[in-house]
């Protein structure tokens, strides 16, 4: 599927008990959002199966432009990781396949984006959000959260690139 250059972001918050997803449009407005969940008690395969279904789907109805996704953070917890880390395989899988370009940006980044500071939690993210970006009604899980922040770091990383002239 070739994509559109539509303007539109898709941000994705990798994980495979629940992927965060974001369509995000200029200026700031979210056109779409939401959280794959999967069954816990389920085998790794079916699970990614229907993360990454679901993101066929996402990309087929709405043919964003570009991609951004968080880069993996090994935590404290091992198993967690592994998990993001199949979560994030499957999905860079179907992107690329789908002909979409992926930005990948690190925690720090997103958060340095967002709030001007590296190591803000997620009210402060939230708080931000809140009152830079047109939300959704209704309240949001925090994968959907972190969804619209990497699409919104991307976005405006895309701006600052745009208006630096290259060496």
């Amino acid at each position: 599927m070739p994509s559109a250059r539509n303007g539109l972001i898709v941000g994705i918050d990798p994980g495979l008990a629940g992927t965060g997803f974001a369509l995000l449009a200029e200026p700031n407005q979210v056109v779409a959002c939401g959280t794959v969940i999967t069954i816990p008690a389920r085998e790794t395969g079916p699970r990614l199966v229907a993360i990454t279904s679901h993101l066929r789907a996402l990309l087929a109805e709405h043919r964003p432009a570009e991609a951004s996704l968080e880069e993996l953070f090994m935590g404290r917890n091992a198993t967690s990781a592994i998990g993001v880390a199949q979560a994030r395989g499957a999905i860079l899988a179907v992107l690329e396949e789908c002909g979409v370009p992926v930005f990948e940006y690190k925690p720090s980044q997103v958060k340095i984006i967002l709030t001007g500071y590296g190591k803000a939690d997620k009210t402060q993210i939230a708080r931000m959000l809140q009152a830079q970006v047109k939300l959704p009604e209704g309240k949001l899980d925090e994968h959907a959260r972190d969804a619209i922040a990497i699409a919104v770091c991307h976005m405006r990383s895309r701006r600052f690139s745009a208006a630096v002239p290259a060496r």
